[in-house]
């Protein structure tokens, strides 16, 4: 049963529905290269995991890409060089992977990186936090649409603006990008055919951010089941998961983005996250 987290984001006064992620029922070859290279990272086995990388960018799957990225990243198994990341990031991204555009932004937004502004706005436009047609995410943080795709445009309007609205965008594109990029759909909801909805309001100038859960959802179970797994899907285990999958990023990315100084007191993000089963 495939799956899919939509995105509500309110900035200030602006609504905006946004697909973030989508989950296929059946592994594509890619997913299984990728899940080949997990496997021997669980197992402790960087040797293996290593040459399953390597097999995999030989065989040009973009999800290896994207994973090879986020080991160079986090020094997983290799050696961290925040560059190389960036090298495997950006070919995921030509594959099509739009995830790899959200690692980018935040990866450049965070201070170990060296935080490269420019570079963090740029690239959360180019992630699953963008635009609806007609319209624009993260608003004071948005370039004109004639400056979106052509860097010298680009670099000017952003030497424009005041440095405290440079040093907020850097925060907020930070934290909303690595939200995008790691928001996982929990495993036992989804194993049990549950879906819901989690409100996430951020206040940036605290730094604080909270979260509400929404209504549910049970899904039709296919295949075969038993009574009590109808009877768990109601249990805060399942659907306590939505929160708690949230809660987790959150809480790193607030502890990742130093809270720079200047950010109006009224600056506020709702964020719906909206877990489905199709």
């Amino acid at each position: 049963m495939p799956c899919r987290l939509a995105l509500l984001l309110r900035l200030f006064a602006g609504v905006l529905a946004l697909p973030l992620c989508t989950c296929a029922g059946a592994a594509t070859p890619g997913q299984e290269s990728a899940a080949a290279v997990t496997s021997r990272i669980e197992a402790r086995d960087c040797v293996g995991a290593v040459d399953e990388l390597k097999a995999g960018l030989k065989r040009g799957h973009a999800e290896v890409s994207l994973l090879a990225g986020t080991m160079y990243e986090h020094a997983v198994c290799v050696k961290r060089d925040w560059n190389r990341a960036v090298l495997f990031y950006s070919q995921a991204y030509q594959s099509g992977m739009k995830e790899a555009a959200d690692r980018m932004a935040a990866g450049y937004a965070a201070p170990e990186n060296g935080a490269d502004v420019a570079a963090a706005i740029w690239w959360s436009g180019k992630g699953r936090i963008q635009a609806s047609p007609g319209q624009q995410v993260l608003a004071p943080c948005a370039v004109s649409p004639a400056a979106s795709d052509n860097m010298d445009r680009f670099v000017a309007e952003l030497q424009t603006w005041p440095q405290w609205q440079l040093a907020m965008c850097n925060y907020v594109v930070g934290v909303m990008s690595m939200l995008s990029a790691e928001i996982r759909y929990p495993a036992p909801a989804q194993a049990y055919g549950v879906g819901g909805q989690v409100t996430l309001r951020f206040l940036p100038s605290v730094p604080k951010i909270e979260l509400k859960k929404g209504d549910t959802q049970e899904y039709r179970l296919l295949g075969i089941f038993n009574g009590d797994m109808l009877r768990d899907r109601e249990t805060s285990m399942v659907t306590g998961g939505f929160e708690k999958a949230l809660g987790a990023v959150a809480d790193r990315a607030l502890r990742r983005y130093p809270r720079p100084g200047g950010i109006p007191a009224e600056a506020v993000f709702y964020v719906r996250y909206i877990f489905q089963l199709e």
